[in-house]
């Protein structure tokens, strides 16, 4: 990366994603820490234990934020984050609580965007369903 410290914000809505969040969230972290990032769980009032997941990891990790997002949309999620926690931020990434993301997923797009001056970095996704 070339650009010095660039201020990362990982946003994830979220709504009853107990099953997956807490293994996403130990996947995001380490990237978090390497770019300097905050991650916004932004949870849509979750009724299957998912909050109570994220308040776990909230205690260990400053990195991470639990954001209620009353207005329950994935779109309402990603504009609160930013309005509430968006200021300084020179990048933001949103993920999908239940999809599978690599290691370096956030590393790779920040570099991607850093390289190419590029506003924004899309990416294909495979889609699975079981």
């Amino acid at each position: 990366m070339t650009q010095a410290n660039p201020s990362i914000l990982i946003v994830i809505p979220c709504l009853n994603e107990a099953a997956h969040i807490g293994g996403l969230l130990d996947r995001l972290r380490p990237a978090a820490a390497r770019l300097g990032g905050r991650i916004v769980v932004a949870d849509g009032g979750s009724s299957d234990g998912t909050q109570a997941i994220v308040e776990k990891i909230v205690a260990k990790d400053p990195r991470v934020i639990l954001l209620a997002n009353p207005k329950r949309l994935q779109s309402a999620a990603i504009n609160l984050a930013v309005a509430t926690l968006g200021e300084g931020a020179d990048y933001l990434i949103r993920i999908d609580a239940h999809g599978g993301y690599p290691d370096d997923y956030c590393d790779r797009l920040v570099e991607e965007a850093i390289a190419t001056g590029a506003d924004s970095v899309v990416v294909s996704m495979l889609t699975a369903g079981t």
